[in-house]
């Protein structure tokens, strides 16, 4: 799974997707950035991660993570960092 791929579903102006990308480019995480209104629109993420989301969501291996903590939990808890 170290080898996996994460893809950050971001906003800009969110302080914990800059803390979350952060820490993944720290900690030599390989991942994908994505930007509301530049690479999907609120509907497609509302689509995707439902009406409770809060940015950033997190995918890896076609799984939903979650937020920042859920994201930071998991690669702690995979040894991924």
């Amino acid at each position: 799974m170290s080898d996996s791929k994460f893809y950050v579903y971001s906003k800009d102006g969110c302080g914990f997707c800059e803390k979350l990308t952060n820490f993944m480019e720290a900690k030599g995480v390989n991942y994908e950035k994505f930007n509301l209104n530049n690479d999907f629109t609120s509907e497609e993420f509302l689509y995707k991660f439902g009406r409770a989301a809060t940015f950033p969501q997190v995918i890896v291996d076609n799984r939903k993570i979650g937020g920042m903590k859920d994201t930071v939990r998991f690669l702690l808890d995979n040894r991924i960092v």
